[in-house]
């Protein structure tokens, strides 16, 4: 059911929690969380404005944050980004992990297609060290 809080937020502040409890599930999804996920995550947190109470509360209570994705097409590559980042943050890629990513592609309205089209692009260009402005771009 959610808090009170939780009721009343705006639909922005929702789907950015969506978006953190995403992140923090491909985290998960090898069943630890290192610390370099854990920076990841503390710095996109960060980024959303999410207070350490919101963060430890979608951890805690991860069910109750569906992902909502988002509108535009420059914000749905960024967010693949960001999951293929994840991923990526601990130097291997298990496959559990890369199928969640496949998962959340298709869940913010990719193809099969076009996600095994982008997925290796974007990550030898995560691997090279480029900006993820730069492989926005690049893929869009």
């Amino acid at each position: 059911m959610g808090t009170i809080a939780q009721l009343f937020e705006s639909g922005e502040r929702s789907a950015d929690k969506g978006y953190f409890n995403n992140l923090v599930m491909l985290a998960r999804v090898d069943g630890k969380i290192d610390t370099e996920e854990v920076n990841l995550l503390s710095r996109i947190a960060t980024r959303l404005g999410l207070t350490s109470e919101q963060v430890k509360e979608i951890i805690a209570h991860s069910d109750q944050y569906p992902m909502v994705p988002p509108v535009s097409r420059e914000e749905r590559y960024e967010r693949f980004i960001q999951f293929v980042k994840m991923v990526t943050v601990d130097g291997k890629v298990d496959p559990t992990e890369e199928k969640l990513v496949y998962k959340y592609g298709i869940a913010l309205g990719f193809t099969e297609d076009r996600i095994e089209e982008k997925y290796p692009i974007i990550l030898e260009r995560i691997h090279a060290g480029v900006s993820r402005q730069d492989i926005l771009e690049e893929v869009m």
